[in-house]
């Protein structure tokens, strides 16, 4: 019994690794985006952490479970077309889907749906105050299908993007007399 816990244990333990090499992976290709536009611009200053968040969660850990045409499209935040010269891929449910030739195309066209549209004034604003990210989901409820979308955001926040960014560092042991002698 206690092998079969042994082995259930290192499997999820795993699984939860391989989910943040995906995020970590992204979450290197949202600060290289950032790096094609000016210190000073609405687009740095979006935290890499809001981004990851709202990726994370569109994706369901980078994984696309149950979404093969956003996987297919690189459209890691549901970004539909809203203009007749994007491509796009159907899906099941008739949405047309915005298609990206890579994941840093479909950051680029977050940050500018963030810059540009009305919608999203709300999150400008928590930027441009420099308030926590997790004020940022908030203004996120138009953007979601989901009822609970700014819940579901700072669950997604708290449990997986901020604990990669800010790991804990495990604290020094303080070391014993006979221990510094090996120093001197």
């Amino acid at each position: 019994m206690k092998r079969i816990l042994l082995i259930i244990f290192l499997l999820l333990h795993f699984n939860v690794m391989a989910d943040d090499t995906l995020i970590e992976d992204f979450i290197n290709q949202i600060n290289e985006v950032k790096q094609e536009y000016e210190k000073d611009s609405l687009e740095y200053k979006i935290p890499t952490s809001f981004i990851a968040t709202v990726a994370t969660a569109e994706t369901g850990n980078m994984l696309f479970e149950g979404a093969p045409t956003a996987k297919a499209a690189n459209n890691y935040f549901g970004l539909h077309r809203f203009s007749k010269d994007q491509e796009y891929l159907d899906t099941e449910g008739g949405a047309k889907l915005r298609k990206f030739n890579d994941s840093k195309e479909s950051i680029r066209a977050f940050l500018d749906l963030i810059k540009t549209q009305d919608q999203y004034e709300g999150v400008r604003e928590s930027i441009e105050n420099n308030e926590p990210v997790s004020n940022y989901f908030k203004s996120m409820d138009k953007y979601a299908e989901r009822e609970d979308y700014t819940d579901f955001l700072n669950q997604v926040y708290t449990s997986r993007i901020d604990p990669i960014l800010n790991p804990l560092l495990p604290q020094k042991k303080p070391m014993l007399k006979k221990q510094m002698e090996v120093f001197n």
